[in-house]
């Protein structure tokens, strides 16, 4: 089976107020893309039908540094024909000569963060862009790209269900082919959390939040979008290939700062360390899955897709029965009304992705 890439670029602008990402600002490029293809080098020959380039922002890159890792990507590895190669971008980040040179050399996705077309919700957050900004770097993406991604963000600090729905029409406006709206999550140790610790953030209370998401599901519906994971919505035949390799926890190579693999259950871990990631010391951690691991892992990955979780898929996979090894546990959430049995076997409902992080726990 072929595997998927990632390659991270630990580089921005500035540094959001609520992102704990390893990513650097007002750092020499130059030392970590050379190091970054000397990673790259071990992996030489080997077939991809994805490439996922993430950060930090990769487009923050001068077009230079994006023409010479590009390049170094096609060089060493065998990208099959049609492969998805989506690029993560920031307004203020890109202009028609890097748009087009990545275009050449092989990219055929963008993925920008505009997070919220409200200027003072962008500012709150720490985001270098205004809604002004954002909607000029789409209309030139859409120059070079039919196929592009909308991420935004919802339950930020003094946001109204009002603001919300007016960004998630304002993105649809814009015709994008994939939309990703995750709920703000405050990490400990980002500035918006130990702003939260002192005084508390004016943040949409759960049944605001709720209403968001439900409304949300209308919408995007109404407009052509798909639902085929929790946070990820995209018309017909325009879903994000490469992440739905991390949702069957399919085998995949990561390259860079901070970068995962998993290749034949054996997840690799890279150093978070700039300094030593440039002299070449690359990998942290390896930690081998157990068959118990996989299991687990398999199981909270599917329930993450709408889908939800195939049995014949699962048996064929572990030789194990799900509902009788699972019977207590998917008979409780039925009866709750939290998961329910489709044609090929389970998923949420509705109100069990809600409290997904609870039902899913009981299955590891």
């Amino acid at each position: 089976m072929n595997k998927g890439l990632y390659v991270h670029i630990p580089f921005c602008l500035q540094k959001c107020k609520y992102c704990d990402f390893v990513s650097f600002t007002g750092c020499d490029y130059v030392e970590y893309i050379d190091s970054l293809c000397r990673e790259l080098d071990v992996w030489k020959g080997e077939q991809v039908d994805t490439v996922f380039i993430g950060g930090g922002t990769p487009t923050v890159l001068p077009a230079k540094l994006i023409d010479k890792i590009f390049s170094h990507i096609n060089k060493t590895f065998k990208i099959i024909s049609g492969a998805e190669w989506t690029v993560e971008a920031n307004p203020k980040t890109v202009d028609s000569e890097k748009l087009s040179l990545m275009r050449s050399l092989g990219v055929n996705r963008i993925s920008l963060g505009v997070q919220s077309f409200n200027d003072s919700e962008l500012k709150r957050i720490g985001r270098v862009h205004n809604a002004k900004d954002a909607a000029e770097t789409l209309n030139l993406i859409a120059k070079y790209f039919d196929n592009y991604n909308i991420d935004i963000i919802s339950a930020l600090p003094d946001q109204t269900y009002e603001s919300f729905i007016k960004t998630l029409k304002t993105a649809i406006r814009f015709n994008p082919t994939h939309i990703s709206c995750y709920s703000l999550i405050l990490e400990e140790g980002t500035p918006l959390y130990n702003e939260h610790i002192v005084s508390p953030l004016n943040l949409p209370d759960e049944d605001t939040e709720r209403n968001m998401y439900n409304r949300m599901l209308d919408i995007l519906e109404l407009n052509g979008y798909n639902q085929y994971e929790i946070s990820n919505f995209a018309k017909a035949g325009f879903e994000c290939k490469h992440n739905i390799k991390y949702w069957q926890c399919n085998d995949y190579i990561g390259a860079g700062v901070a970068a995962h693999s998993l290749i034949n259950a054996t997840r690799n871990e890279n150093t978070k360390s700039l300094s030593e990631y440039i002299s070449g010391n690359y990998s942290k951690e390896k930690i081998d899955l157990t068959y118990s691991d996989e299991i687990s892992e398999y199981i909270i990955m599917s329930f993450r897709l709408r889908k939800g979780l195939n049995e014949k898929a699962f048996f064929e996979r572990f030789e194990i029965d799900f509902y009788s090894e699972y019977k207590a546990i998917i008979d409780r959430f039925i009866d709750m009304g939290l998961i329910e049995k489709t044609s090929t076997g389970y998923k949420l409902t509705l109100e069990g992705i809600s409290v997904s992080n609870s039902v899913l726990c009981e299955f590891v």
